[in-house]
C-alpha cells in the first residue's frame, strides 16, 4: 500500500468521523443507510470496512478492532476469540461497578468498553453465519474436485460445531449476575448480546443440517457419476449387455420397457376348426352396425327462391289531445282581448268531458311544455307564456300547490 492510499484512507475517515462513530456505537440493527452516500462512505463500504446489509450499515470486525485499539488507554489487542471476549466483558462489568461506586467520571468510558466488546462478539457471529451461508449458496464451495469439496463441507460443519460449543459459555444466568441489576448492562448483555447468541444458535443448527444434506447429496451424485463412467467405459470397449439374464429376473416386468402396441390388429380365424369359425361368424353378425354420420343439409342452400312482397303498413292518425282545441280557444281570446286568460276560469265555463280542474291544469301544463320543446328545436320563441299561480303554502312544508295557469303575452326580453 502506497503513501497515497494511506492519505486517501485517512481523508475518508476524517470526513466521515461522525457517522463512523454512530455506526460503531449502534446496536445490532445498525444505522440506516443514508439516501445519498458520500464518496468516502462508499469507498469504506467497498473496502469492507463498513458492511452494507439490508439497507443498514454495520461496522466490520477490523473497524471495531481498530477503534478498540485506538480508544484504549493502554495497548490492548482485540482478537475475535469468544473466550477472550467473554473474559473482557466480565472484567469490563467489574470495572463498571467499581467506577459506579468510587469514580463516576470513569463510568461512561467503562460502559463504552463493554459495549465495544459486545459489538465485537455480535459482529464476529454475524461474519461466521454469513461466511457459512455464502459457502452453502455456492452449492459446493470453491473447489473443483469431489474430495476437496467434501473436505470443505466437513470442515465447515466442524467449524460451526466448535462455534456452537463456544456459545455455551455465554449463559443467561452468568450474564444476568454480571449486570447486578444495572439497566445499561442488562440492555447490553441480555437484550443485545444474549438474544443475538440465541438467534445465532438456531441459525447454526440450521446451517449444520443444510451442510450435512449437501454432503449427502454430493456423495450420492458422486456414486451415480462413477457408475455412469464405468458403464460408459465398458460400452466403449466394445462390450454388449446380455439382455437374456436381465429379462429372466423376477422384477423385469416392472422396469423393462415394453414394446409399443398399434391401434389396429388382425383377426386370424381358426381355419381348421369348423366349430370355431361358426362361433366367430355368429359373433361378428351379432355386433351392431357401425354408426354413420348423417349428412346435414344446409337449409339456405336447398331452399328454393321465393318472392317476398312487402306489405304496406297501416297508418293511423294519432288522436288529437283533448287540450289542443281548448288551448287554441284561449289563445284566440288572448289575441282578441290582449288580456291574460285564466285556465281555471275557462274550464269552469266549459267543463268538457267531466274532467276535474286539476286534471285540466296538469294536461295543459304538459301540452305547453311540449310546444316549448318543439319551438326550441326549431329555433323560434312563441309570443305567449303560460305562468303558474301558486296557492298559499302550509306552515312547516316547503311544497307549493299550483291553483291556476294564466296565459299571457310575453314581455320584451322575457325568457321562458
Amino acid at each position: 500500500m502506497k503513501a497515497e492510499n494511506w492519505r486517501e484512507f485517512g481523508a475518508h475517515l476524517a470526513a466521515n468521523a461522525d457517522i463512523i462513530e454512530d455506526i460503531c456505537q449502534a446496536d445490532e440493527e445498525g444505522v440506516p443507510k443514508p439516501e445519498k452516500m458520500t464518496a468516502g462512505l462508499s469507498w469504506l463500504v467497498s473496502q469492507r470496512l463498513i458492511d452494507d446489509c439490508d439497507g443498514c450499515l454495520h461496522p466490520s470486525s477490523m473497524l471495531l478492532d481498530l477503534g478498540s485499539r485506538i480508544g484504549a488507554q493502554r495497548f490492548e489487542l482485540s482478537a475475535p476469540d469468544l473466550q477472550e471476549l467473554l473474559i473482557r466483558i466480565e472484567n469490563g462489568c467489574e470495572r463498571f461497578h467499581s467506577a459506579k461506586e468510587g469514580a463516576p467520571s470513569e463510568l461512561d468510558r467503562e460502559l463504552q468498553q463493554v459495549r465495544l466488546s459486545v459489538r465485537q462478539v455480535v459482529t464476529h457471529l454475524r461474519d461466521e453465519h454469513r461466511a457459512a451461508t455464502d459457502f452453502i449458496e455456492a452449492r459446493h464451495g470453491y473447489s473443483s474436485r469431489f474430495k476437496e469439496r467434501l473436505r470443505d463441507i466437513d470442515s465447515a460443519v466442524k467449524r460451526l460445531g466448535r462455534l456452537s460449543e463456544k456459545l455455551l459459555a455465554f449463559d443467561r444466568d452468568k450474564l444476568s449476575h454480571w449486570c447486578r441489576g444495572d439497566r445499561s448492562l442488562r440492555r447490553l448483555l441480555l437484550s443485545s448480546l444474549y438474544e443475538s447468541m440465541d438467534r445465532c444458535k438456531t441459525g447454526i443448527r440450521d446451517l449444520i443440517d443444510r451442510l450435512n444434506q449437501l454432503g449427502t447429496t454430493m456423495r450420492r451424485r458422486n456414486h451415480y457419476r462413477l457408475v455412469a463412467q464405468g458403464v460408459f467405459s465398458w460400452l466403449q470397449d466394445g462390450n454388449r449387455p446380455d439382455m437374456d439374464g436381465i429379462l429372466e429376473r423376477a422384477d423385469a416386468a416392472s422396469w423393462v420397457r415394453a414394446m409399443r402396441l398399434t391401434n389396429s390388429a388382425y383377426l386370424l380365424p381358426p381355419v381348421e376348426d369348423e366349430k370355431g369359425i361358426q362361433e366367430m361368424l355368429a359373433l361378428i353378425q351379432a355386433m351392431p352396425l357401425p354408426k354413420v354420420r348423417k349428412i346435414l343439409l344446409d337449409p339456405l342452400v336447398s331452399r328454393e327462391a321465393v318472392k317476398v312482397v312487402p306489405a304496406a303498413p297501416e297508418v293511423e292518425d294519432a288522436p288529437a289531445p283533448f287540450v289542443e282545441p281548448h288551448f287554441h280557444r284561449m289563445l284566440a281570446a288572448l289575441k282578441r282581448d290582449l288580456s291574460p286568460q285564466s285556465a281555471l276560469a275557462y274550464w269552469t265555463n266549459v267543463a268538457d268531458g267531466g274532467f276535474r280542474s286539476a286534471i285540466w291544469l296538469y294536461a295543459l301544463d304538459a301540452y305547453y311544455l311540449t310546444l316549448m320543446a318543439d319551438a326550441a328545436r326549431v329555433g323560434t320563441i312563441p309570443r305567449f307564456v303560460l305562468s303558474p299561480v301558486l296557492g298559499q303554502s302550509h306552515h312547516g312544508f316547503g311544497n307549493q300547490v299550483v291553483v291556476d295557469l294564466v296565459l299571457r303575452l310575453r314581455k320584451k326580453g322575457e325568457r321562458s
